[in-house]
């Protein structure tokens, strides 16, 4: 159990710092790479080559390494590059330390880069690795001390230290420190070997590797980088959130608490539309925004519809519409409920969505949540129960800013 623990430990240390690093490398990536993709894959490229070439762990391909140090050793056998020979002990415990270190860089600095990676492989690589020294070093005190307690367990003069079931655990340790999945690791190592008696050793250092991995950093690095990233992602809603203190707040508040109401800069559009260059105008004030909502003028605010701004720019294209075109004004309508153009009014209202999903003032901001969660839309637009005058909007980011700035109940 004492190396079992070890292998934990590791696990959920490995995990909690790759995370942590890799956070600070892709937030540099964003400030300082992002206009150079080319230059830094390249030069990730020529640096882990140039060091992973070095050492005999790290020279070969990851799948194929994770084969040969799940390779149990027989009687007089090698093994590969002679992993299995007695003889060639430290000298393997000092390779596999070193490719540990080495492949645990590379994946903080790699991960997130412009090229498609992911991380389950080279975290079993880098798990196998520490499990396999873990074990090679167990065999070597067990070889020299075979009296001490730790292995009276042990028969003598016999074999009893089985290096690759702890590379095997080690794999299962760090993919679990790294992703903060438990249930389905033990799954997935389950189904590489089959055997059942690796069970209860592999829930033991998942487990250990999960604890340890919270206390350092919660979530694994995928939600890490979603929050990073700021993108809008809402989970599942676990019983916990149904019927806890956050649920039922939720489930108290009107979503009208929540919105961005018409007052606050939102930008619309009217069915009337706008002289051309006004309407590029707009949009080169506002690239990040998804979509518009659509009224019938100013003074009613009754909405309309939505329409999105990649719609708007693929619809001028497609009209011949450029910034300063010529000398003719053009005035562009999104009236959906006529259908004519002339040379000099061209109407989008077809692309004007007439069906958005709306919901009244009073709705209760944890239904807004579930149809955020059920139906997917990027925004819920808010209208009065009485005339279906425009009140405000609410996307995404807007309820996470508000889940993510409530404190721990």
């Amino acid at each position: 159990l004492l190396f079992f623990a070890i292998i934990g430990v590791f696990g959920g240390v490995y995990g909690g710092l790759c995370i942590k690093l890799n956070l600070h490398v892709t937030a540099f990536r964003k400030k300082h790479l992002s206009t150079r993709a080319v230059e830094e894959v390249a030069v990730l490229a020529a640096a882990t080559t140039a060091v992973t070439y070095l050492n005999t762990y790290t020279r070969e391909d990851m799948g194929e390494l994770l084969s040969y140090l799940l390779q149990e050793c027989h009687d007089n056998a090698k093994g590969w590059n002679g992993i299995c020979v007695p003889a060639n002990a430290w000298r393997v415990a000092w390779g596999l330390a070193a490719a540990t270190l080495i492949r645990a860089a590379g994946t903080v600095l790699a991960y997130g880069c412009k090229v498609p990676c992911g991380i389950f492989v080279p975290s079993m690589a880098i798990g196998a690795s520490f499990g396999r020294l873990v074990g090679t070093l167990a065999e070597i005190m067990q070889r020299s001390h075979p009296d001490w307690r730790l292995f009276s367990q042990c028969a003598p003069d016999t074999p009893c230290i089985t290096p690759a079931t702890y590379a095997f655990l080690g794999a299962a340790a760090a993919m679990c420190g790294v992703t903060k999945v438990t249930v389905a690791v033990v799954v997935i190592m389950y189904e590489l070997t089959g055997a059942l008696n690796f069970l209860v050793p592999t829930v033991i250092v998942v487990m250990i590797a999960r604890t340890i991995g919270d206390a350092i950093v919660e979530g694994g690095i995928s939600e890490q980088l979603i929050l990073l990233n700021g993108i809008p992602f809402l989970e599942e809603a676990s019983d916990s959130e149904h019927h806890g203190d956050d649920g039922q707040e939720l489930l108290d508040m009107p979503v009208a608490t929540l919105m961005r109401g018409c007052d606050e800069n939102m930008l619309v559009l009217y069915t009337a539309g706008m002289v051309l260059n006004d309407l590029w105008e707009f949009l080169r004030l506002s690239p990040k925004i998804h979509g518009y909502p659509v009224l019938d003028n100013e003074q009613d605010m009754r909405l309309v519809g939505y329409v999105l701004y990649m719609d708007i720019i693929a619809e001028l294209r497609i009209e011949g519409l450029m910034r300063g075109d010529g000398v003719v004004i053009h005035t562009i309508s999104f009236d959906p409920s006529h259908n004519r153009s002339t040379y000099n009014f061209k109407n989008f209202g077809h692309i004007v969505d007439t069906s958005p999903v709306t919901v009244r003032p009073r709705t209760s901001a944890e239904t807004t949540v579930e149809i955020f969660r059920k139906l997917g839309p990027r925004a819920i637009l808010v209208t009065s129960e009485e005339d279906g005058r425009l009140e405000g909007m609410l996307t995404r980011k807007d309820v996470l800013r508000h889940i993510r700035n409530q404190p721990a109940h």
